[in-house]
Formats: C-alpha cells, sequence, structure tokens
C-alpha cells in the first residue's frame, strides 16, 4: 500500500507529538514509508530513492547531528510531496540557499522546518526570546536543528518584529521578516558599510554579538536612516552569511502602521 502524502502538522498530530525530544526522524520517516540510512557521502549532505511504495533517504554519516536530523527531514519532504518525480541529491549550501522563491527545495525546506520544528511546541519555548544569535542557538540544541532553520522558525513565530537575512558572496540570496514587519521594509539587495555583515564579509571583524545599527544600512525604506536595528550575523565557512535584525526599539514598526 502506498503511503499518504501527508503535511508536517498533520504527522505531528497523528503521532502525538508534544515535546522536541519526540520529534524522533528515523521513527516518523518509517512512518511514512521511509527508511533512513546513514553513510558517506561525497558531494551532497543527503539523497532519496523511492518507489510508489517505499523510499531510502541515505545521509551523511559524517555531519553532525542537528544537520543530518534536517537534510533527512527534508529528503522525506520531497517524498511527501514530491513524489514520482526524479530523485533528488541536496547539498549543505542548497538546504541554507533555498529559502526564497517557489521551488521543490523550499517546499521540503519548510516541510522540514514544519516536522522538526512544530509551531505549536516551538512556539512555547520561543516565547520572550530575544532575536539573537545566541537565542537561536539554544533553541537549535533544545530541537536538534540547523542554525539557519531555527532563525527563520524565530523570526515567524517568536514575540518580537525581526528579519532574516542570508547573503551569498555579499548579495541578498533570500530574507524572512516576521508578521509583524510590514512588507514595505525590505532589505537592501547589499548591505551597506554600516552593518556587521559589511564588516564579516571584508573579514573585519569576529563575530560581535548583537549590535545596535542604523536601519538605512539595512532597508531600502526612505525613513530607515531615521531609524535603529539590533543587527546579529555570522559569516558561515563558505563565506555566506547569516543577519538577524530586530526591531527591538518599535517605534519604525509603529509609525509605519500609525502612517497607513
Amino acid at each position: 500500500m502506498t503511503a499518504p502524502r501527508m503535511s508536517a502538522d498533520k504527522i505531528i498530530k497523528e503521532l502525538g507529538v508534544s515535546e522536541p525530544a519526540d520529534i524522533d526522524v528515523e521513527a516518523i520517516a518509517q512512518y511514512c514509508a521511509a527508511t533512513i540510512l546513514y553513510e558517506k557521502l561525497t558531494g551532497c549532505e543527503a539523497r532519496i530513492l523511492g518507489n510508489a511504495d517505499r523510499a531510502i533517504i541515505t545521509v551523511n554519516s559524517d555531519s553532525r547531528r542537528g544537520r543530518q536530523r534536517f537534510s533527512a527531514a527534508h529528503e522525506l519532504g520531497h517524498w511527501m510531496r514530491d513524489r514520482n518525480t526524479v530523485g533528488f541529491s541536496c547539498t549543505n549550501a542548497l538546504f541554507r540557499s533555498q529559502w526564497g522563491g517557489v521551488n521543490p527545495e523550499r517546499g521540503a525546506n519548510e516541510f522540514a522546518a514544519d516536522l522538526l520544528l512544530p509551531q505549536t511546541i516551538f512556539g512555547r519555548y520561543a516565547y520572550s526570546k530575544p532575536i539573537t544569535l545566541q537565542a537561536t542557538r539554544e533553541l537549535a540544541h533544545k530541537f536538534d536543528t540547523s542554525l539557519a532553520a531555527t532563525a527563520i522558525r524565530l523570526v515567524q513565530h517568536g514575540s518580537f518584529p525581526a528579519m532574516v537575512v542570508y547573503l551569498c558572496q555579499g548579495i541578498r540570496k533570500w530574507f524572512v521578516a516576521g508578521p509583524d514587519v510590514p512588507s514595505v521594509l525590505s532589505p537592501r539587495e547589499r548591505p551597506s558599510k554600516r552593518t556587521v555583515a559589511w564588516d564579516l564579509m571584508q573579514l573585519a571583524s569576529n563575530e560581535p554579538g548583537p549590535t545596535t545599527v542604523q536601519a538605512d544600512g539595512w532597508l531600502t525604506h526612505p525613513e530607515a536612516e531615521n531609524y535603529e536595528l539590533l543587527e546579529d550575523s555570522v559569516r558561515f565557512r563558505d563565506g555566506s552569511i547569516l543577519s538577524l535584525l530586530w526591531w527591538k526599539n518599535e517605534k519604525q514598526i509603529i509609525d509605519l502602521i500609525e502612517g497607513d
């Protein structure tokens, strides 16, 4: 019998998952008619091969556990969403880069986030957490997930207006804004010299932690120069940068809402 296609939310509900420790990705995969194997892989972090009845997900055994779990959940997303198409082979860089646009990789990323960081559970742990890399790392440790996926979840379901931006070769690859951030506040294609991300791109500093910066260093809005953001950025080994932007002082958000 072919395993039914289900959303991650439905799987979590059907299995009665209520705590991070309950999110056993191997057991969940078996429930979805997929088996996860761990082997050394070259050139990719995970791959999936399947037919109408069963799928085999192979995950790089050399990767850290949080990456393995997200890789497995990502491939399971392909199985539940993209079945009967060609096999998928996914790299580490692809997991971080494919959060923009509409494509199978973004869909698989979103499935993985919904499965490993369920909104109803994640929201309890993220409540009142600051939008910082330290808080993100604490949550990533709690849920055993990747930094990028956890940062996106914190922005989407945290307690404060915020945005996460991913830069590749200094250019914005994608961004995700929280529900309280007005759509007119979109990030520049390239951050200016007055940002932590710029310094990291130039290798001018190590990761400095949360830093107050002028909003116009990041935002295209014509009045951004009148406001400030709290920026927390990290540079990955491949040179890409993940930046959390937090309106800790919400005056800009309030002014825009009142102006509308």
